[in-house]
């Protein structure tokens, strides 16, 4: 019994150890924006000739990014991330004064389209295989939507600098 007792304080003892291991690893952040009107992926379309799947536009995001990733010195992601976008969609001519400085100031916010998750997924696989290695490494994500006379997108990345557990790394 005193031999059970003792491996299960040492079990204890290593899982303590290891959260705090893994709350000691440091996050880096990359902050960045896009001056585009933010726009959501279309639905998956099937080509009848070949039967793939693709994503129309879907491509010329990757290439927008390619180029403007070539020019800023930001290495692979590879560990688990954080994921924030906030779109600033054009505010609409037909508000008032007070409409368009409310939305400008953060409290009229868009209730239309697109919607949030289909922004997010833009963004997310528009850096995919360029900034990260796969959207799968996206822990948690946050996505708001905001008026704006100046339309943009602007992506928040917190990403861990070492791995959380072996077995995330073998991933």
């Amino acid at each position: 019994i005193k031999r059970l007792k003792k491996k299960k304080r040492k079990k204890k003892l290593q899982i303590f150890e290891e959260i705090q291991r893994i709350n000691s690893i440091n996050w880096k952040t990359y902050k960045f924006t896009i001056y585009l009107v933010p726009k959501a992926t279309p639905r998956p379309r099937i080509n009848k000739s070949t039967n793939l799947f693709y994503v129309m536009g879907s491509d010329v995001n990757k290439k927008l990014f390619y180029k403007f990733i070539k020019k800023h010195p930001y290495e692979m992601i590879t560990t688990p991330m954080y994921f924030q976008t906030d779109v600033y969609l054009p505010t609409p001519a037909s508000m008032n004064d007070e409409e368009r400085i409310l939305a400008e100031m953060g409290y009229v916010r868009p209730i239309s389209k697109p919607d949030f998750d289909n922004v997010a997924k833009t963004y997310a696989d528009m850096i995919q295989g360029t900034l990260i290695y796969d959207d799968a490494l996206i822990i948690e994500a946050l996505t708001r939507k905001f008026y704006s006379i100046k339309p943009r997108i602007e992506i928040t990345i917190k990403y861990m600098e070492d791995f959380d557990c072996l077995f995330n790394l073998k991933k």
